[in-house]
């Protein structure tokens, strides 16, 4: 039976729900931050007789969240992170009472006195589970803040002197930071596209951000990708989210720039925190990518234009496949897509990867 939320949990849910249908949260590690500061919240006000239904509480605080804004796959992750630490934490105490059972039978059969100590359960208190799954919390919290530091610190091997570098994906504070820690060793130069037409103002700053310290950069338009490409010696594009399959979301416009890499044997460096990878399997790409403003594509004052086009769309991202991409730059080292599978099992439990 699937246990409804208390007012007073709802009174904490419902003002971030308000903010994920707004989009008032822009960025996945602001969005990361939020919703475990909120699960944080919840842990501590909730009441619960077993950690099993507090394990519902925290299911149910999710699918609310992904029901906010369901294309949003950092909310999920950070849930089902939140639930893999109270897991972890049942199990452990089950091994501790399974011991100790051990230990009392051995001692029955004995012929020597039993130690009063063997009988001595390690039973916690709702209080002491409840401490320690906040501290799991903040663990992950600082996991999360200094997500930059362990990707910054694989920077220098990965790049190498009069290299020309090129990003798709100019709104990633990731691939900014990266490419800044390098530069503190390596001289180099980038080509950012223009990433029309959601981007142009990020992609501006971005560029800026790199003539400040002394990177040479050149912002070119997203058609000349292929004419370039062959002087480029790496790719590197931020994500969104990463799949288990080893596929990931990144910005439009990113997979004809990793196609375009594949063809001319360019190899694709995806930088990405740990918390942006997800058990999810992208079965269904098409719900996957957000639609944003197509006025930006086709003006709405072209009504002569308009007229004669059935449909103008434009997405918000693209779905990379992970043959596309060669490797991927974590905080926690490098992996080959192949491998995302296995660090996926090591961060969250098959049982949580549906939290409906």
């Amino acid at each position: 039976m699937v246990k409804e939320l208390t007012i007073e949990i709802l009174a904490l849910v419902d003002p971030v729900v308000d903010k994920l249908k707004r989009h008032q949260l822009s960025g996945d590690k602001t969005i990361a931050l939020e919703i475990s500061q909120l699960l944080m919240r919840v842990i501590s006000a909730a009441r619960w007789n077993s950690p099993f239904e507090l394990i519902q509480i925290i299911r149910q605080v999710g699918k609310t969240l992904n029901t906010a804004q369901p294309k949003e796959i950092i909310t999920g992750n950070i849930v089902r992170r939140v639930l893999a630490i109270i897991r972890d934490e049942v199990e452990e105490e089950d091994q501790d009472k399974d011991q100790t059972m051990m230990n009392s039978i051995f001692s029955l059969l004995s012929t020597q006195k039993p130690d009063k100590k063997i009988y001595q359960q390690s039973k916690k208190q709702s209080s002491d589970f409840r401490s320690i799954i906040i501290q799991g919390i903040r663990d992950l919290v600082d996991e999360i803040t200094n997500v930059n530091e362990g990707l910054e610190n694989m920077a220098v091997d990965l790049i190498h002197d009069n290299e020309i570098l090129l990003t798709p994906t100019p709104n990633s504070d990731t691939v900014l930071k990266f490419l800044l820690k390098a530069r503190s060793k390596r001289k180099f130069t980038v080509l950012v596209t223009e990433n029309y037409p959601n981007g142009i103002e990020q992609a501006h700053k971005f560029v800026k951000t790199l003539a400040d310290h002394k990177i040479e950069t050149v912002l070119i338009p997203d058609t000349t990708v292929f004419a370039v490409m062959s002087r480029v010696g790496k790719v590197i594009i931020g994500s969104n989210a990463v799949f288990a399959n080893g596929g990931c979301l990144s910005n439009s416009g990113v997979s004809s720039v990793v196609e375009c890499a594949k063809e001319n044997k360019t190899p694709v460096f995806a930088v990405a925190g740990l918390f942006k990878l997800s058990p999810l399997y992208p079965f269904n790409r098409d719900d996957l990518i957000e639609v944003g403003d197509s006025g930006k594509i086709l003006n709405y004052s072209d009504f002569k234009l308009v007229d004669n086009v059935d449909l103008v769309s434009n997405p918000l991202n693209d779905y990379i496949p992970p043959e596309h991409i060669d490797i991927y730059i974590t905080n926690i080292g490098g992996f080959a897509p192949s491998f995302i599978y296995r660090i996926v099992l090591d961060n969250y439990k098959p049982e949580d990867t549906h939290l409906d």
